[in-house]
C-alpha cells in the first residue's frame, strides 16, 4: 500500500469501532453506553466523530429507535471482522509473550532423554529462555503415574495399549535394535533374529521396563528364556557395560546411543514395532509452554522422523 493510499484511510480508532459495533448490535444508545461504561453523551459524541470521518450517516435515529442506514449496514461487519481480527492477533502476540516466561514438567524413557531430548531442549530454550524445565527420566511405568498424578504436563514415550485416561499423539513408529560392541560377532552380521539372542549374555534394564516385558514375553513364546546377566537402573550405565564388551542390550531405534564403539541391528523389524508417542491427561488443560514445547516436538519428527529400519554405525 502507497503512503498516498494509506493518507486515504479514515482515521478511526478501536473504540470508535467498538461504538460502532455496540451501538449496531442492541439498536441503542443507552445498552451501547453501558457496555462500554460511557455515559451516553460521550457515546454520541464518539459516533459523530466516526461519522464525520467516514462522511456518511451510520445510524438513523429517532425517539423510537436507533437503525442502520445503508452505510451502517456495509461498515459495520467490517468494523466487527477488524475488531475479531485484532482480538486473535493479540491473543497470539500475549500467548507468544506468556511461553516466554513459566515452567514445565515432561517425562520420558531415560534413552530418550540422554540421546534425542537434549537437541530439543536447546532449541526450545533458545526461543523461551525463561521457561523453567524440569524432566522426569524413567521408565515406562513411571511415566504414566507422573502423568495421572499430575506432576508432568504430558509424557513422551512407547505406549503398547490404550488407556481410556490419556490423550495420546503419534510421532513416529520405530523398531528394536540389538546394540553391541564393534567388534563383537554380530558386527558381521546383516540381521539379527530374537532367536540369536538365545543364550547371548544381555545387559538390560529392569523387568518393569516396557522393552523388557516385551522381549521376554516374546522368547517365552518362542519357548526360551532370554540371558539378562547384568541389570542396571540407567541406560547411560547400560551404554557403558555394552561399550566393555560384556555384552548386548535392546533399544528403541529412537533411543540408540551416539558412540563411534557400538554398532546396531534392528531385530526382526517386522516383528517388533513400536510407536513414540506425546501423551497427557485427559481434561487437563494445557500451558503456553507446554503447547509450545509440544509443537517443537512433532516439527521435529515431522521433519526427520527416525525410523531406525537399518543397521546404524555410530560415529
Amino acid at each position: 500500500m502507497t503512503r498516498s493510499s494509506l493518507s486515504q484511510l479514515p482515521n478511526l480508532s478501536i473504540r470508535q469501532l467498538r461504538a460502532v459495533a455496540a451501538v449496531a448490535k442492541y439498536s441503542s444508545f443507552i445498552a451501547a453506553a453501558s457496555e462500554m461504561r460511557l455515559s451516553q453523551p460521550g457515546l454520541s459524541r464518539m459516533i459523530r466523530a466516526a461519522e464525520k470521518e467516514l462522511g456518511s450517516a451510520l445510524f438513523e435515529r429517532t425517539t423510537r429507535q436507533v437503525s442502520l442506514t445503508s452505510v451502517g449496514v456495509e461498515f459495520v461487519p467490517l468494523a466487527e471482522r477488524i475488531l475479531h481480527d485484532l482480538e486473535l492477533s493479540s491473543n497470539a502476540i500475549r500467548e507468544l509473550s506468556e511461553r516466554t516466561r513459566g515452567h514445565l514438567a515432561i517425562s520420558c524413557p531415560m534413552a530418550f532423554a540422554t540421546n534425542m531430548l537434549a537437541g530439543l531442549i536447546t532449541s526450545y530454550k533458545r526461543l523461551n529462555p525463561n521457561v523453567i524445565l524440569q524432566i522426569h527420566e524413567g521408565i515406562q511405568s513411571n511415566t504414566l503415574g507422573l502423568i495421572r498424578s499430575g506432576q508432568v504436563d504430558f509424557g513422551i514415550g512407547a505406549l503398547g495399549e490404550p488407556h481410556d485416561d490419556l490423550l495420546v499423539e503419534h510421532l513416529c513408529q520405530n523398531c528394536y535394535h540389538v546394540v553391541f560392541h564393534k567388534r563383537h560377532r554380530f558386527a558381521r552380521r546383516d540381521e539379527i533374529s530374537l532367536a540369536d539372542l538365545k543364550g547371548e549374555p544381555l545387559v538390560s534394564m529392569p523387568p518393569s521396563s516396557n522393552l523388557r516385558r516385551i522381549f521376554d514375553g516374546a522368547a517365552a513364546n518362542a519357548g526360551f528364556r532370554l540371558n539378562h546377566t547384568i541389570t542396571l537402573n540407567t541406560y547411560s550405565a547400560l551404554a557403558q557395560f555394552v561399550r566393555r564388551g560384556v555384552g548386548v542390550t535392546i533399544l528403541a531405534s529412537t533411543s540408540l546411543p551416539d558412540d563411534r564403539l557400538l554398532r546396531s541391528l534392528p531385530i526382526d523389524p517386522g516383528l517388533f514395532k513400536g510407536s513414540l508417542v506425546i501423551m497427557r491427561l485427559k481434561g487437563r488443560p494445557m500451558s503456553a509452554a507446554a503447547s509450545g514445547f509440544q509443537d517443537l516436538v512433532r516439527r521435529r519428527f515431522s521433519e526427520a522422523p527416525p525410523t531406525g529400519s537399518g543397521a546404524r554405525h555410530f560415529q
